[in-house]
């Protein structure tokens, strides 16, 4: 499917956007400890994107949404974490607000699928 492979490459792609401004060196201590986080919380979302896409090929749907929805909670979470600190800006807000934006798009085919397949 088209749409979670774009998302994959999203995924990946904010992935290695987060360890190169990791590299960094004069990030905040609280900016830094955030982008940690949301390079693991990409980091699982990669191999939940495969398994959504080995769901959807055996038209297991349900089980590819519950993979895909936890993309949407790892971008979400991503960006819950810098705004927890008053006055500090996510430098991954477009990036992470496109990675749920993808997901939901991806959520919203499969439900299309399910409902035309019934």
């Amino acid at each position: 499917m088209i749409s979670i492979r774009l998302t994959r490459y999203n995924v990946t792609d904010t992935r290695c956007h987060i360890k190169h401004l990791l590299k960094v060196n004069k990030l905040d201590p609280y900016v830094k400890a955030c982008l940690r986080d949301c390079f693991d919380l990409y980091s699982d979302a990669i191999p939940s994107l495969k398994e959504a896409m080995k769901y959807y090929s055996s038209k297991r749907y349900d089980d590819a949404n519950v993979q895909i929805s936890s993309v949407m909670d790892a971008a979400t979470t991503c960006e819950d974490g810098f705004n927890e600190k008053e006055g500090v800006v996510s430098p991954l807000t477009k990036r992470n607000n496109l990675t749920f934006e993808l997901s939901a798009m991806v959520l919203s085919i499969m439900d299309m699928l399910q409902t035309a397949s019934h």
